[in-house]
């Protein structure tokens, strides 16, 4: 009788433990409007599905899916064209005009280690380089999985959902690749530095993302300030970007609809996030 009262016990706990976690997950209101926010991991391994029942709570509330931008456009023709565009030197310039021997021997290194030729990428900006080299790290580690956008967005279209945008191809395509532009040997060195350590720091984002622990996540978020190039990367990359989508987030809890808006979940976190705004406009915010 003891270890069926234990059993049961342990088991309520777990239960418990489960109804009252959270997740990245939040409710956005004011009114009788609402819609949600759901913080994002872009490529996942295998072992982080099923999602936390948040996700699917808030998209069956949903009739709109919000995303960053259409991915489904880099697998068109003119897609990867822009791509290129952005990826690529437009001016002549070169990796090897633009690192100093220093940073360039370093890349040459890691792009070696992984099977890169650095040099057929010489007309490459150092942003589509490093992007390349996270993704075959990403991949070795068995971390490139279908994240939660990819997942949403093939669940949309199946079920006929309405889609939305925050942001067009071309724009994030810009941010993407301009990031390092005028900081080229600082912003190498750092992502080089911090590809050392990317398995580890990718299993506590998805840690951090799934337990909805902010705390961590802006501590993650604020890594790349601490340096006047990471403080450059921040500004572009997350915080003036969270500015550009306030505007439309709010439009959007003006009507009857009710949105899922899915964003990368470092935008929910750290100085200037997007909950932050959201707050400081009088919205209320709530932690599924």
């Amino acid at each position: 009788m003891r270890r069926i009262i234990y059993m049961f016990c342990a088991t309520l706990l777990l239960f418990c433990s489960s109804v009252f976690a959270k997740t990245s997950v939040f409710e956005i209101s004011k009114g009788e409007h609402k819609l949600f926010v759901a913080g994002t991991v872009h490529m996942l391994p295998s072992s982080a599905f099923p999602l936390p029942a948040a996700f699917n709570t808030a998209y069956e509330q949903s009739s709109i899916m919000v995303f960053e931008a259409d991915i489904r456009q880099l697998e068109t023709a003119a897609g990867l064209q822009l791509l290129m565009q952005h990826a690529r030197y437009q001016d002549g310039n070169s990796l090897t005009n633009v690192l100093s021997a220093k940073s360039y021997q370093i890349l040459l290194e890691q792009a070696t280690e992984f099977g890169l030729n650095l040099q057929a990428l010489d007309s490459f900006k150092p942003d589509f380089v490093l992007i390349n080299l996270m993704q075959l790290a990403l991949k070795q580690a068995e971390l490139n999985g279908q994240g939660v956008d990819k997942f949403y967005l093939d669940k949309a279209l199946q079920d006929q959902r309405e889609l939305a945008f925050l942001e067009t191809i071309e724009q994030q395509l810009s941010l993407l690749f301009n990031v390092s532009a005028g900081d080229e040997d600082v912003f190498v060195e750092q992502s080089l530095s911090e590809l050392q350590h990317i398995e580890v720091q990718l299993h506590n984002i998805i840690k951090a993302w799934r337990e909805g622990d902010l705390t961590a996540l802006a501590d993650f978020a604020m890594e790349y300030a601490d340096t006047p190039a990471g403080q450059q990367f921040y500004q572009r990359m997350l915080a003036q970007r969270n500015q550009d989508w306030l505007p439309q987030i709010q439009a959007m809890l003006t009507t009857a609809d009710v949105e899922m808006v899915l964003v990368g979940a470092l935008h929910l976190a750290g100085e200037a996030n997007l909950l932050q705004l959201l707050q400081q406009q009088g919205y209320q915010v709530k932690q599924l």
